[in-house]
Parts: structure tokens; C-alpha cells; sequence
């Protein structure tokens, strides 16, 4: 993998802004029939995304993939955190949000 020196620029901003509520993974999405693209086969379809592009994948809570080049993308999901003492976590409150503003959850707590 070889990054430019936007790509690097990319990785950096997007680790500053989001790192406080996220967990983030670098993958490889690469695809040899699609140089320079992160490939994500959906099931109905396939996305093909562009260095600095972002997906979201509607079929998870709050999970975004941002391309960072060379078929390579960073996979942004929400911080696992526990919830305070004698609570639980219930359903995301923005679904539908976009990311990080997907993350928050309903708090019940005894």
C-alpha cells in the first residue's frame, strides 16, 4: 500500500474528528478488477468508491467506510463504551443520522 500525501492528510483529519466516538479499523477493500477503489459488495449491488469517498451501510448501526486509497478504507462504528452504573443502552435515537450523530442511544436505567 502506498499512500500520497493526500491520502495521509485524509487518515489524519478523519482520525482527529472522529476518534472521540468511534472505533475505527483499517481494511482492505481492494478489488483487482478496480485499481485505486474501495470495492464493497452489499449484497443487491456493488459500491465502488473513490479515494476520500464515504459509504454508509445502512444495514448496520452507524457504520460508515471512508476509502482511503489504493482499495483501502478506514471502517468508522460506533464507540463501545459501557453505560453508567445499574443502566442499559436501548435503541439509537438517529438511526438515520448522519455519522457520529447515528451513535446516540436511549439510556434506561433502574
Amino acid at each position: 500500500m502506498s499512500f500520497v500525501p493526500e491520502t495521509l492528510i485524509l487518515l489524519l483529519c478523519s482520525l482527529v474528528v472522529f476518534q472521540a466516538s468511534a472505533d475505527i479499523s483499517l481494511n482492505n477493500y481492494g478489488d483487482s478488477a478496480y485499481p485505486n477503489r474501495c470495492v464493497l459488495d452489499i449484497g443487491s449491488s456493488v459500491v465502488l468508491l473513490k479515494m476520500g469517498q464515504a459509504f454508509r451501510l445502512k444495514s448496520l448501526p452507524c457504520t460508515t467506510i471512508f476509502c482511503t486509497g489504493d482499495g483501502y478504507g478506514m471502517l468508522f462504528t460506533c464507540d463501545k463504551k459501557a453505560p453508567p452504573d445499574d443502566c442499559r443502552y436501548t435503541e439509537y435515537l438517529n438511526w438515520d443520522d448522519d455519522y457520529p450523530n447515528c451513535c446516540e442511544r436511549k439510556v434506561e436505567c433502574n
